[in-house]
């Protein structure tokens, strides 16, 4: 029904924002829907247009649930009405499980993610307490039960210095919890991974995790390769730029970007299993 709900509302719309050649006006995966539009005006249309289809269907909008959110460096505020009710304008929403923001940052995402995998941590404390369970098992259990909140929807990721940092950090702090090792007793990271047993790997599943998927949408055509290598109409913002989804494949291969391409083309030889050799990455297995 929200399948031909969204035809009809669609039909005959010429708006939508466009990356790479291709406009694209919505995402939705059954009615979890995000209206994408590049002005107010736009947006306001495209709603209109589905809060009437879903009229014709003996369908509603739920206004309680539905929100707006403006990703523009101007600050000025944003209204779009379903009917005769506005909508809450926010500042970041939840989608399939991933927060996006205003910014267009992924900054938040990020801290969610860890600070749900730091309550994870919490409530299996029985296990990190037992005595029968042996330090290697503990730290299998961690990155089998842990680590994979943290990892959902890190391909989609930009990470900066920081976020490197806090994802290591976190990384630590899960051995340093089981092992009963405070801060304050001065133990070197690289002590408490020789007492485990283990090398780093958190940061490492993540850059993997990213590299697959450049690999993955490098070899075929879709939408997601369209966004991926797609350019965008007007300017770019004054002083210094954002860092961006790329720039991160760039910075890690060591590669051009056309290069990165290049490689990722081939599956056998490709970027996925060329560059994801250890938990560093820094380097092209020759």
């Amino acid at each position: 029904m929200v399948e031909l709900l969204m035809r009809m509302a669609l039909d005959g719309f010429e708006g939508g924002f466009r990356i790479g050649g291709r406009c694209i006006t919505n995402l939705r995966y059954a009615d979890d829907i995000v209206l994408i539009a590049s002005s107010e005006e736009e947006l306001q249309q495209l709603v209109n247009r589905v809060h009437e289809a879903a009229s014709d269907m003996n369908m509603k909008i739920n206004v309680k649930k539905t929100e707006v959110m403006k990703v523009s460096d101007d600050p000025s505020p944003i209204t779009v009405t379903v009917g005769s009710n506005t909508l809450t304008e926010t500042k970041s929403f939840k989608y399939l499980g991933a927060m996006f923001n205003s910014e267009a940052s992924c900054d938040k995402e990020v801290k969610s993610r860890l600070a749900i995998a730091r309550q994870r941590m919490s409530e299996l404390a029985p296990i990190w307490k037992s005595r029968t369970v042996s330090r290697s098992l503990k730290a299998r259990l961690i990155q089998a039960l842990v680590w994979p909140i943290v990892t959902y929807g890190s391909e989609a990721w930009t990470l900066n210095k920081e976020l490197c940092e806090n994802i290591e950090a976190f990384e630590m702090q899960c051995y340093r919890r089981f092992m009963r090792i405070s801060y304050t007793e001065h133990v070197t990271n690289d002590e408490v991974l020789r007492r485990v047993g283990q090398d780093r790997k958190l940061m490492g599943q993540v850059k993997s995790r990213k590299l697959k998927y450049f690999g993955h949408t490098s070899r075929h055509n879709s939408l997601e390769k369209d966004i991926m290598f797609g350019t965008m109409p007007g300017k770019r913002r004054q002083g210094g730029q954002r860092k961006q989804w790329l720039d991160v494949i760039t910075q890690w291969t060591r590669m051009s970007l056309v290069e990165a391409v290049r490689l990722a083309e081939d599956r056998e030889t490709g970027i996925d299993s060329s560059f994801i050799q250890s938990p560093t990455l820094v380097h092209r297995a020759r």
